[in-house]
This record gives structure tokens, C-alpha cells and sequence, in this order.
């Protein structure tokens, strides 16, 4: 695992189990299948491609960022349910984006697959669109998303 808890027990937004992981990279997949089929149906251009890494390349520079320039003073001492609204706002404008613009919309969820597939190869606990910064910077704060609620429910039945 790379992430380890130091804390005894188990840790939300910490750990996660083989469940919590198949989901990951299940909906990873799933968001890059929709993402493919959608530009192979409204037909493949220079402006939508270059719309969908624009928007892939802000996106990571945004979470990048923000992770970096929060820190550890920062991060360490907010609450984890704070940390989820600093972290998951960005996500928010997906729906809006899509209809402004496929292209920037799709760069968005291409950030969102791509961090759910790497958040479950690396057994990520935490926030799936802070796994990315994660994994760059090496350091693990404990953040909620939606996702946890599947692995409280992974735990509590499969706890011994």
C-alpha cells in the first residue's frame, strides 16, 4: 500500500479495501468509456482535442497547485469535511462546463477518471481528485469524498 494510517484502526479517507478499489477503477473506466464514445459521436476535431487537454492541463495545474500552496501548516490542521469542499468546488462546475463546452467539460472528467484509476491502483483512501498531488508530493491528508461512504460499509462488513 502506499499510504499507510498511523493512526490503530481503521481511518477514514485513509484506507480503503478490494471493494473501495474495484470501485475506483471501475467508474475511472467507466468515465473514460463515456468520454470516448461522446467525442467519437460528435466527431473528432483539432478544436475539441485541444479543448479536452486544455482543460486536463488546468485542471492539474489547479489541484496541483492548490495542494502545494496550501501545505502541510494548512492542510494538516483544517478538517477533513472542509478540506472535501476546498477540494471537490472544482469538480462541481463539470455539469455547467458541458454545457458551455464538451471540450472543457470532458478535460475536467478525463481529470476526475484518470485520479480514480490511479487513486485505485494505489489503494488512495482519501479525496480521488487529490490523489494525483498525493502521489506528486508524497504526503497523504485525510480528506472525505463520496466514495468513503463505500468503504465505511466495505469495513463494517468485512471487519473480523
Amino acid at each position: 500500500m502506499l499510504f499507510k494510517s498511523e493512526q490503530r484502526g481503521f481511518a477514514v479517507g485513509q484506507e480503503v479495501g478490494s471493494c473501495g478499489r474495484c470501485t475506483r477503477l471501475v467508474l475511472g473506466l467507466l468515465g473514460l468509456v463515456y468520454i470516448g464514445g461522446s467525442v467519437a459521436q460528435s466527431g473528432l476535431s483539432a478544436a475539441l482535442l485541444g479543448q479536452i487537454g486544455g482543460s486536463l492541463l488546468l485542471t492539474a495545474v489547479l489541484y496541483i497547485a492548490l495542494f502545494w500552496v496550501l501545505g502541510a501548516s494548512v492542510l494538516s490542521h483544517l478538517h477533513p469535511w472542509i478540506l472535501t469542499g476546498i477540494f471537490w468546488s472544482p469538480m462541481l462546475f463539470i455539469p455547467l462546463l458541458l454545457l458551455i463546452s464538451w471540450g472543457w467539460g470532458f478535460g475536467m472528467l478525463l481529470y476526475l477518471s484518470v485520479a480514480l484509476i490511479v487513486g485505485g491502483l494505489t489503494s488512495y483512501g482519501g479525496c480521488e481528485v487529490v490523489a494525483l498531488p498525493s502521489l506528486l508530493f508524497r504526503r497523504h491528508y485525510t480528506v472525505y469524498c463520496p466514495l468513503n461512504a463505500i468503504d465505511l460499509v466495505e469495513r463494517r462488513y468485512t471487519k473480523r
